[in-house]
């Protein structure tokens, strides 16, 4: 989704009102390690999490996003880490050589991707073996007879005090995640249903009694290939 200079401003300023899930997907960051890693937070946004990151001990964390304003807010944040960068690109398609990065990291960007397979084959390239991908996504389950809405844009309502932010995200089936994981070198360790308590479909979309939305917290990691011959 395209964020207007306004639109990124305003979810900015009200990020830390957004943060229910962040404590869940902070542990299991923590919990994989991150001192001394190299790190991608794909769909960086405004970079508090790039930040974070570093703060953290990573060595390397490079931010995408691909949108404009919010790199620039980004850039601005990170000013003074040396080892914080930002780049302005498509997720799908990243200017990283392959095999580089010990983590990537997503915070509710994968149902933005029309091709769920083209994400995680990109996540699965830019991670060494072994290396972990961890991620907050939104599945969202329709009645029999709307199958059509799949990979539909839906609004969603960031609620925070002083009022709302409204964007768009796709309607992602869970089978299309499955499927495209079972095409990469990826391998789920863990899946977890997290309440995201300020995100709801807004009231507006006509769809909204059809439909159920959950979001997911998953970790995978990149299968090492074995080097032996086959007999």
């Amino acid at each position: 989704m395209k964020y207007s200079q306004e639109l990124a401003h305003n979810y900015s300023a009200n990020r830390s009102e957004y943060n229910d899930t962040d404590p869940v997907l902070f542990a299991e960051l923590e919990a994989v390690g991150l001192v001394g890693k190299r790190i991608i937070d794909m769909g960086c946004g405004d970079g508090s999490h790039a930040l974070w990151l570093a703060e953290k001990g990573a060595c390397q964390v490079i931010g995408a996003d691909l949108n404009e304003p919010m790199i620039a807010l980004a850039k601005e944040k990170a000013s003074q880490q040396a080892n914080v960068n930002f780049l302005l690109a498509d997720g799908s398609k990243l200017p990283i050589a392959s095999k580089t990065m010990d983590v990537v990291v997503s915070n509710y960007v994968i149902h933005y991707f029309p091709q769920a397979v083209h994400i995680f084959n990109e996540i699965s390239r830019l991670l060494k073996d072994d290396g972990y991908f961890i991620g907050t996504f939104n599945l969202t389950d329709v009645e029999e007879g709307f199958e059509h809405l799949y990979n539909q844009a839906m609004p969603i309502r960031l609620q925070h005090s002083h009022g709302s932010v409204l964007i768009n995200n796709l309607i992602k089936p869970r089978s299309e995640i499955v499927q495209a994981i079972a095409h990469s070198a990826l391998i789920v360790l863990k899946e977890l249903e997290i309440n995201n308590l300020h995100s709801v479909v807004d009231e507006s979309y006509p769809y909204k009694n059809y439909i159920k939305k959950q979001s997911v917290l998953m970790v995978l990691q990149r299968a090492k290939r074995s080097t032996q011959s086959s007999p």
